[in-house]
This record gives C-alpha cells, sequence and structure tokens, in this order.
C-alpha cells in the first residue's frame, strides 16, 4: 500500500491521509500489491499509521466533517443479520471464523515448544509484539493432522479473556454473509469438524465451514487444561 499523502477536507490541510485502502485495498478494487503479504488493511503498518495520525490529530473546533460522497472505512452491513468472517483454508478444506474474535492476522513464526506436552494440538509459544501467546493447531480438531506449510499464515484470536495463535495453510479477504446465506451441515458428513461448524458457506466455487468459535476454542481449552 503506498504512504504517499493526499488532502481529506479542504478546511483541514494540515491534516493529510491517504485512504489507500478505499482504493486499492479491501474496500477497493483489491489491487494493492501488499494485500497478499498482510491478507487485510488492518494488518497494513500504512493502516496502522494513518489510525494513529488520527487518533493523535487536534480536533477542530466543531469536529471533522467527511466531504460529500466519501466513504467511512465501515463495512455496509447487508442488513441487520449479516455478519463478517475471515475465510481461510487448512489443507484441502476452508473454514470461517467472526472477525470479531480475530485479533490479527501475521506471518509463521518460531514456535517455541513445551516440555512433557501432552495434548498434541499445543504447539506451543510464539511472540506476537512481544506477548508470548499459545500456539495451538486447530488443524488437529478440525481435519485431524497438524498444518505444516511454510508458506501460510498465523492467526490470533482471543476467547474469553484468552488468546490463541495458530497457523493456516492461506487467508482470504474478509467476507460479509446474511443469516440466509449459511446452510445446514448435512447429517451424512462424518468429519472431524462437523461438531465444531454451525453451518456451510457458498463461497466463490467453495464450500466454507462457518465455525462455531464458541465450542472450537472451548475445546481447545478443556484439552490445554488437561
Amino acid at each position: 500500500m503506498t504512504d504517499t499523502a493526499s488532502p481529506i477536507p479542504s478546511e483541514t490541510p494540515q491534516f493529510e491521509i491517504d485512504r489507500c485502502w478505499h482504493r486499492i485495498g479491501v474496500w477497493g478494487d483489491k489491487s494493492c500489491p501488499e494485500l497478499s503479504r498482510h491478507a487485510h488493511c488492518r494488518n497494513c503498518p500504512v493502516f496502522s499509521r494513518a489510525a494513529t495520525r488520527m487518533l493523535d490529530r487536534e480536533m477542530p473546533a466543531g469536529g471533522f466533517a467527511l466531504p460529500a460522497g466519501q466513504a467511512s472505512t465501515t463495512i455496509t452491513a447487508r442488513g441487520p443479520s449479516a455478519e463478517s468472517v475471515l475465510i481461510f483454508r487448512l489443507a484441502s478444506e476452508w473454514f470461517a471464523l467472526p472477525t470479531l474474535v480475530l485479533d490479527e492476522v501475521t506471518g509463521l513464526r518460531q514456535i517455541h515448544s513445551l516440555p512433557h506436552r501432552r495434548n498434541p494440538a499445543l504447539l506451543g509459544l510464539v511472540n506476537v509484539r512481544g506477548e508470548l501467546v499459545i500456539c495451538v493447531s486447530i488443524a488437529q480438531l478440525l481435519i485431524g493432522k497438524e498444518q505444516r506449510s511454510e508458506e501460510g499464515r498465523l492467526i490470533v484470536a482471543h476467547h474469553a479473556g484468552s488468546r490463541f495463535a495458530f497457523p493456516v495453510d492461506e487467508v482470504q479477504y474478509t467476507y460479509l454473509y446474511a443469516a440466509e446465506d449459511i446452510r445446514p451441515v448435512p447429517a451424512t458428513v462424518a468429519r472431524s469438524s462437523s461438531g465444531f461448524t454451525k453451518g456451510l458457506l457458498p463461497w466463490q466455487d467453495k464450500t466454507v465451514g462457518r465455525l462455531d468459535e464458541q465450542a472450537l476454542f472451548d475445546a481447545l481449552s478443556r484439552g490445554l487444561a488437561r
């Protein structure tokens, strides 16, 4: 994403931000070359610097007013029941988690193994921005084997006051779906992931398992407590 500034409200020339996420990012035409690296504009340092500048700016009398026709960075919902999810891949299967439980998507990093680990889903600890975060293999629960791609991504999520990091093979952009889009999991489907799946979402030419984050992270927490 470019870091070239272009002015926003003409009445505030001292505060300039290039909202490249609207032009070439996830809310634009998705042509930014950095998207393949950061997966989402929220993970990009350009977006972070812009957010910091906006928080640190001096608020003029009367506040800021957006010019007519300028969009905000908020995704427009398809309806009151719409929900945003992040789609990712484990081996050949696709899954989705709500963006509300996600902290960030980052590159894979060294996992510090723990001695005498009994749970195969517990991989160890990873350093995320100076904080040691429990790294788990949700692939063990969902597809019955560990994910070992060297070109994957690391997703950091939170649940019930705890943070988990887990490696995945691939991360796609966030996807907004309506409640009526989700399909039930067929009773004939006998997969380890079915117990952690709320339903199935059609996405492009694929079927994505919309995970039940409560069931998934509860199972991980119970396993780590053993």
